[in-house]
């Protein structure tokens, strides 16, 4: 599946329409406006996208411009069965499981061929990226890691034989700014270069603090790069790419969009065994207090889903260095390829985790009773001195990461009919991740300690942490490939691709929750190593019925690596751990253009079956809650996609993109242990069914996998007043998905729509251009992602889409 994009000859800098992987300009409609062929490397080498035997989506630089297309969101909404949320991305319904450390994506990332793990969307809009390629479907032969779900690439503009550039300007809604600029062109004869400049700010935020005014969910991202390009020899080529990225800045704090729960919760005794459930204040299963107790004022986002009111500031800290290094080597007959990467990422966060004010808590220990002994209950606070003793609770949060690699590659140009690429690949990372809940009022900590004391737990008083995990992992990934591509007859092509993966990885971690473990020995440490091998392969068969119309077919398997559950109590003093991922799948596809060129039309239909599909949950351990994933042992999806662009009139195209995926667990049972404590099934009770056996999860969904997406997008350009002008509109939706495995009501994501629009005028050789914009027009914020329960506030956290935004931009080529 794909859009044919293509290029518009007087626009040679921002090329042309392509929405959702093609688009459709024909040669015949207007001298102006000629088709040229988009070259791709979906498959590792450069291919004509329209006969490339793989369902991908491209987006060039001119179509991002024409759309507006600046982050994941833009891509995901245009994207058949691509699904983006905040440091999730899925295809087909596979994708990353979880970000804890540990853990592995299911969509590869590449930027120029070097692998991460870390999503790069939203870096500078795009800025120095020549294309982006979505490939849906698992990679399992070419792609270095991780890629059973599909791979995304980032393919970096190039230095240019001769000097130009561009300077952009951008003002709009939210007090928002964008700066940037690139430059390229030769410095000798043998060396030229290219250097990017971007900083991107927005100072009115999406979300406002009613107790002091102050504004969160701000963007401050400021980027630089410069690419070196040497022809050492005829045959001889060497790039060198260096960026650095910085994105500190004020996020929100949390959205919340239920309604608190205020009624206080007393302690409650299972009526069989007698066993304490819980301590006053504290649902039953958790350690933490329900900061909501008491409370007169309910959650202001009940009236604006933009509000609330917390004590401190939200901050991150975001940082990423890389250098790439190619060298290309072109013979006669074959080529030689060798890939670098290097990458250092830094993220830091913080943010108020209790998600209120402390004037605003009634957490009234006056109103709360401790049995000390039978038949005897006294309030809390006569045993402590203390009364309403309100949370102060933060989350810090930290992960970093350094990785390198390796990858020779060795592509065949023979004239006969069998050619192949084959390769050798080496991965190596080192990450480092903690996560805390850190209370920072004394007197609530002495009376977790007054608790403590009764079940002879420790409570760490001192330093104020309710549970704090630190963890590692050592990750070295080896890989030997080839694919081999064998011209049966003059339209009939054969591939065979085979691929040996190992991974090792070596972990540890350390965690202390409150109430668990020995008092003298709070702190349990632990460590793990594993390592997983695999053949994968692929088998296909693409056919020509002429030069208009391909089909293509094939059979491949993919993989993804175990991995580990660090930081989490789950497994005690041992380290859970989960099962590799294997897919067996099956994938034909037809492209064709049609009217003479001005139509071109692309279909995909597939099929997946899954053994150990790994799955992410939210499990509460020990009172914690803490994502973690484990494997469905079996699980299937189907779907079809289709994409289709025309040129209706001279200047007029419409493009548009769906899919429909239907996915299902089909051999899974798992246990929802925060189930007794959210919404509508609260049944206070820790030792309830519903929390404590496991649910048979045949035939729920996938997370995050929408059974239907749809966008149209339409552009019109003419010429006016000597200048010419653009329109272009844009509609997108998005059907119902789920956040959790278990499928339940409150873990839906409702349907969302939205609609763009977009006016431009300029010189009509380009020079300058000025943009005016609005994006999401109805000003819906719809939800993304969803969290299960807090054990902290006991409401889920949301992430938004932004509401309505709108500027004007202008861009001067030179």
């Amino acid at each position: 599946m794909e859009i044919y994009m293509t290029l518009l000859k007087r626009k040679p800098i921002a090329g042309a329409l392509a929405v959702a992987g093609f688009s459709a300009l024909s040669s015949g409609v207007s001298a102006q406006m000629v088709l040229e062929e988009v070259v791709v490397v979906a498959n590792r080498v450069e291919s004509n996208l329209m006969e490339t035997a793989t369902a991908v989506t491209a987006f060039d630089a001119g179509m991002r411009d024409q759309l507006g297309i600046e982050n994941g969101q833009d891509i995901s909404a245009r994207t058949p069965s691509l699904t983006v949320a905040p440091s999730r991305v899925g295809i087909r319904g596979v994708g990353r499981t979880t970000v804890g450390v540990g853990s592995d994506p299911g969509v590869g990332m590449y930027w120029d061929g070097v692998y991460s793990t870390e999503t790069i969307f939203g870096y500078s809009n795009f800025l120095d990226i020549e294309r982006l390629e979505v490939l849906r479907g698992p990679q399992g032969t070419l792609y270095g890691r991780n890629s059973i779900g599909g791979a995304i690439n980032f393919i970096s503009m190039q230095p240019t034989d001769e000097w130009e550039g561009k300077v952009v300007g951008e003002v709009g809604s939210h007090e928002s700014y964008l700066a940037q600029g690139m430059v390229s062109g030769p410095i000798t004869d043998k060396l030229s270069m290219l250097a990017a400049l971007s900083k991107i700010e927005r100072k009115e935020g999406f979300q406002e603090n009613i107790s002091n005014g102050d504004e969160y969910d701000l963007a401050d991202r400021e980027y630089a790069s410069i690419a070196f390009k040497h022809l050492t020899t005829d045959r001889w080529t060497n790039s060198l790419k260096v960026f650095t990225r910085d994105a500190s800045t004020t996020p929100e704090s949390p959205y919340v969009l239920d309604a608190y729960s205020t009624d206080y919760i007393q302690e409650v005794f299972d009526v069989d065994t007698g066993e304490q459930l819980n301590f006053p204040g504290i649902f039953p299963g958790q350690n933490f207090v329900n900061p909501n107790q008491g409370m007169e004022e309910n959650n202001p986002a009940l009236r604006d889903e933009k509000y609330v009111s917390v004590d401190r500031k939200p901050f991150v800290e975001n940082e990423r260095d890389g250098v790439t290094f190619i060298s290309d080597y072109d013979a006669d007959n074959f080529s030689l390829k060798y890939t670098f990467g290097w990458s250092d990422f830094n993220y830091k966060s913080d943010r108020d985790a209790d998600g209120i004010r402390a004037e605003d808590s009634r957490l009234d220990w006056n109103q709360l009773n401790l049995t000390v002994a039978p038949g005897l209950a006294l309030p809390v606070s006569l045993l402590t001195g203390y009364g309403v003793t309100p949370n102060d609770t933060t989350r810090p949060f930290s992960l970093s990461s350094e990785t390198i690699s390796h990858e020779l590659q060795l592509t065949s140009d023979f004239d006969g009919d069998i050619n192949f690429i084959g390769g050798l690949y080496y991965y190596n990372s080192e990450e480092d991740q903690t996560l805390a809940f850190i209370e920072h009022n004394r007197e609530l900590m002495e009376t977790y300690a007054l608790f403590g004391s009764f079940i002879g737990a420790p409570v760490d008083v001192e330093g104020g942490d309710l549970f704090r995990g630190v963890g590692s992992v050592d990750t070295t990934s080896y890989a030997v490939y080839g694919q081999m591509n064998w011209d049966l007859t003059a339209s009939t092509i054969l591939t065979f691709g085979l691929r040996y993966s190992y991974d090792e990885k070596d972990g540890d971690d350390s965690w202390f929750a409150q109430w668990v473990g020995d008092p003298e020995n709070p702190t349990t440490y632990r460590s793990i190593e594993d390592d997983w091998d695999k053949f994968t392969w692929r088998v296909g068969v693409d056919h020509f019925l002429s030069d208009d119309h391909f089909l293509y077919a094939f059979a491949a398997t993919g993989y993804r690596s175990g991995g580990f559950n660090l930081l989490s109590p789950s497994g005690g003093d041992q380290v859970g751990s989960v099962d590799p991922e294997n897919l067996l799948s099956f994938e034909v596809g037809y492209k064709g253009s049609f009217w003479d060129q001005r139509l071109n039309l692309t279909t995909a239909a597939y099929y997946y079956d899954y053994t150990d599909l790994q799955v992410q949950k939210d499990e509460v351990v020990d009172g914690v809650a803490i994502a973690i994933y484990e494997n469905a042992d079996e699980a299937n999806a189907w779907g079809l996609e289709a994409e289709l662009a025309a040129l209706l009139a001279e200047g007029l195209t419409f493009s548009m993109a769906m899919s429909y995926n239907d996915t299902e667990y089909e051999d899974f049972s798992s246990l929802d242990s925060t189930g007794c404590a959210i919404g509508p099934l609260a049944q206070g009770n820790s030792l309830a069914p519903l929390c404590t056996e496991e649910q048979d999860l045949s035939g729920n969904n996938f997370t995050l996998s929408p059974e239907l997406g749809f966008s149209a997008n339409l552009i019109y350009e003419w010429d006016m007043m000597s200048l010419a002008w653009r329109a272009a509109a844009s509609y997108m939706y998005t059907d119902e998905q789920y956040t959790s495995p278990f499928n339940n009501s409150y873990d839906t994501l409702d349907s969302w729509d939205r609609w763009d629009a977009r006016l431009s005028a300029g010189s009509t050789d380009l020079t300058w251009e000025v943009t005016a914009y609005v994006k999401n027009i109805t000003d819906d914020r719809q939800v993304i992602l969803k969290s299960e329960i807090s054990t902290t506030q006991q409401v889920a956290e949301y992430d938004l889409t932004e509401p309505r935004t709108y500027g004007i931009r202008l861009t001067y080529n030179f």
